[in-house]
């Protein structure tokens, strides 16, 4: 990679970072913290009245929401929070040993996640790149990688959750998938099913990339050790049924968040959309959930959309089938929400972007930096977005 690359990956992530403060700097001068909502954060969390270095930097919101329950694992282990994957937490505990974390919401714990977080995606950021570079000209690697950065949930990936952990290993199967080398994109798949459940979608992926380089025969495959890939979620299961008498226990918890999902079939698009309609023709508009039911919806008809202009433009059918995969199990439980973080993974919109014409692109990042401002300003106070 380029010095001059790799100056504007690095000038691009510190910009759209520091960018990220100023909504979080203006909600807390003008936004109570949600009534009811105290305990999605970190500071209610530690029941201390006392502000530290975290409250002091406008630091705590990263954590909000399921960062409480990823802090919560690297600290304490598995409670009734399995449907959070361990790879992350795992990975928290340790560094924040080496800080000398020694209680529940330590500061060292909240530093080690929010570097961890920050450090996989500024490295997802260049394997992007790389991995875009077998395909694009610079100047579409470049628009596809700012529409990553203003995406208008992007700021998960600067948060305490493991969206930035999961790029960073998708991104490295594929690049190591398109080398041939299928033993370290294996290696990475494997840990990718073990930080998220949709990690699994890599699998396939790498089914038809073996077979589409010309490599296929009984014999290569199990040399490649691709069917080893879903190694990490067959000891997450296991792990689950040693605990819980259960294997998929890790699905059947997410019921414990009382979010709608369905956790013990797949529910057909066309109910969950009469669904939604009800809600936006039943509901008050004055309600902030009436807004976040209609960018859930939303973020199902928009990446719909982009799956279809994906074939049009022949983007490679592995990226397509990974994004389709990914959107398609959450979206399948009967419920939107937190698709609008969960189409993160779906990366082929922002090779889209890269594609696209150019008054479209304008479009595109008037409409997601206004709403990744908005989306931020209220995540911060305690309001749920995705």
């Amino acid at each position: 990679m380029q010095r001059k690359t790799f100056a504007f990956i690095a000038l691009s992530f510190i910009i759209w970072r520091l960018f990220l403060f100023i909504p979080v700097f203006i909600a807390e001068k003008n936004l109570n913290y949600r009534p009811g909502y105290e305990y999605t954060n970190i500071t209610e969390a530690r029941n201390s009245t006392d502000k530290n270095i975290v409250d002091k930097l406008f630091l705590s919101p990263w954590a909000n929401f399921d960062g409480l329950h990823y802090l919560t694992i690297a600290s304490n282990g598995y409670t009734n929070n399995y449907g959070f994957f361990p790879l992350y937490p795992t990975l928290i505990n340790p560094v924040s040993k080496i800080f000398g974390a020694d209680e529940n919401f330590d500061v060292a714990y909240f530093f080690s996640g929010f570097l961890i977080s920050n450090l996989a995606f500024f490295l997802a950021l260049l394997v992007f790149y790389k991995l875009l570079s077998f395909d694009y000209s610079d100047r579409q690697i470049k628009t596809s990688m700012l529409a990553l950065l203003f995406f208008p949930t992007s700021f998960f990936f600067g948060s305490v959750y493991s969206e930035s952990l999961f790029l960073l290993l998708l991104f490295s199967s594929l690049y190591f998938a398109r080398k041939k080398n299928w033993l370290l994109a294996s290696f990475f798949g494997s840990l990718l099913t073990l930080t998220r459940f949709v990690g699994i979608c890599i699998f396939p992926v790498l089914i038809y990339e073996f077979y589409k380089s010309r490599d296929w025969s009984i014999k290569n495959f199990v040399k490649s050790g691709i069917w080893a890939t879903p190694t990490g979620l067959i000891l997450y299961s296991l792990y689950n049924q040693i605990q819980e008498n259960n294997f998929l226990y890790f699905i059947k918890a997410q019921g414990n968040f009382l979010n709608n999902r369905s956790v013990d079939s797949f529910i057909f698009f066309g109910q969950t959309i009469y669904r939604y309609i009800k809600i936006l023709f039943t509901t008050s508009s004055s309600q902030f959930e009436w807004w976040i039911a209609l960018l859930e919806i939303g973020s199902f008809i928009f990446i719909s959309l982009v799956i279809i202009y994906a074939l049009k433009k022949r983007i490679r059918f592995s990226y397509i089938l990974f994004s389709f995969l990914a959107v398609l199990i959450p979206a399948s439980s009967g419920t939107f929400s937190a698709l609008p973080r969960y189409i993160l993974v779906a990366f082929i919109i922002f090779i889209s972007i890269g594609l696209i014409g150019t008054k479209f692109k304008l479009a595109y990042f008037l409409i997601s930096i206004t709403l990744l401002s908005i989306l931020t300003f209220f995540f911060s106070r305690g309001y749920f977005i995705s």
